[in-house]
């Protein structure tokens, strides 16, 4: 049976909600279309996408987003001129310069002793990175009834027909077949099926490789070096890299961001990890096992993201188009 996933927007304290998009359990999903296109600048920091991976493996990956900037800044035109002729404001969010790969950023390892004793993992920097979300619109203005209205206009009514599709590997996604929001997207991508399947394939595919790398029995063995050697350090507790950056992040959180006893617990913690990635040559192997797996993936759905890369091709000459008709 499926079930609803809701975004929400909330301002001074109401709530507007609407249905954006339909998932069920079982399919490993786990970017909702609702965020798989979103570039704005706030999402959009400058980093390097599987830097030291195979090139190929990287080109591969970058290709599923290729042309996605435009494609969104194209939807979010798109959408405004719908809501106008249905009576409502809408304002468009920000569009990065170039594209973004939502699912794709620096790996969370591979950091030199250098790196870790300049700017540690930048938690005070990555803890105030979610203002939430901008009022844009004016939605808060609104009374409560025209609020329903501005939702609807824009997601759809809430019991608005399901546009569903089956997902390779099992599970089902679907979205509203109403609203500003799927009316934009199908003008750029045509069938609203394929778009929800296909984008959720394309997005979800490198967190998927990453989750089954992470199960690989060469991975619990080069994340049991790290943590030994972190114990070593007096950093016990810890599983891999990643877990590190999270313990980083709550200190800030508990002492405060950017305050100076978070700020000396990062810079040590950030250097024994970078000092036990060199001494155990971490980051070369679980690079080594990821891209087997990023591989796996390429090649098991190899038929499904050739039609997603035809898919956004299509839809970047409609948003061409429908950018140079401002």
């Amino acid at each position: 049976m499926m079930s609803r996933s809701f975004h929400k927007i909330a301002f001074g304290g109401i709530a507007l909600a609407a249905v954006a998009i339909a998932t069920v359990s079982g399919g490993n999903y786990l970017l909702s279309t609702a965020n798989a296109g979103d570039t704005s600048q706030s999402r959009a920091a400058v980093v390097t996408p599987l830097a030291n991976h195979d090139p190929e493996v990287r080109e591969a990956l970058l290709a599923l987003f290729s042309g996605l900037a435009t494609r969104y800044a194209a939807q979010e035109e798109l959408v405004q001129r719908c809501m106008k002729k249905r009576g409502f404001t809408y304002v468009q969010n920000p569009s990065s310069a170039t594209d973004v790969a939502p699912t794709l950023g620096e790996d969370p390892y591979d950091l030199t002793v250098e790196q870790a004793q300049r700017t540690g993992y930048k938690s005070a920097e990555n803890a105030g990175d979610s203002p939430g979300e901008v009022d844009r619109s004016g939605i808060s203005k609104l009374s409560e009834e025209e609020q329903k209205r501005w939702g609807e206009a824009f997601f759809g009514r809430d019991d608005a027909p399901e546009i569903k599709a089956d997902l390779p590997g099992g599970g089902r996604v679907g979205t509203t077949s109403e609203g500003c929001l799927s009316e934009a997207r199908e003008k750029l991508y045509g069938s609203l099926s394929d778009y929800v399947k296909l984008t959720y394939l394309a997005g979800n595919l490198p967190i998927r490789a990453r989750r089954e790398a992470s199960s690989d029995a060469d991975m619990t063995r080069i994340d049991s070096a790290w943590s030994s050697c972190m114990a070593s350090k007096g950093h016990s507790g810890l599983k891999n890299p990643d877990a590190a950056r999270g313990r980083s992040l709550e200190s800030h959180l508990r002492l405060g961001i950017g305050s100076d006893e978070a700020h000396a617990q990062e810079i040590s913690l950030a250097v024994a990890d970078a000092e036990c990635e060199k001494t155990t040559d971490y980051a070369a192997q679980r690079i080594r096992i990821e891209d087997r797996y990023y591989e796996k993936m390429l090649q098991k759905f190899a038929k499904e993201l050739a039609d997603a890369r035809k898919m956004n091709a299509s839809a970047l000459l409609h948003a061409k188009e429908a950018l140079g008709a401002r």
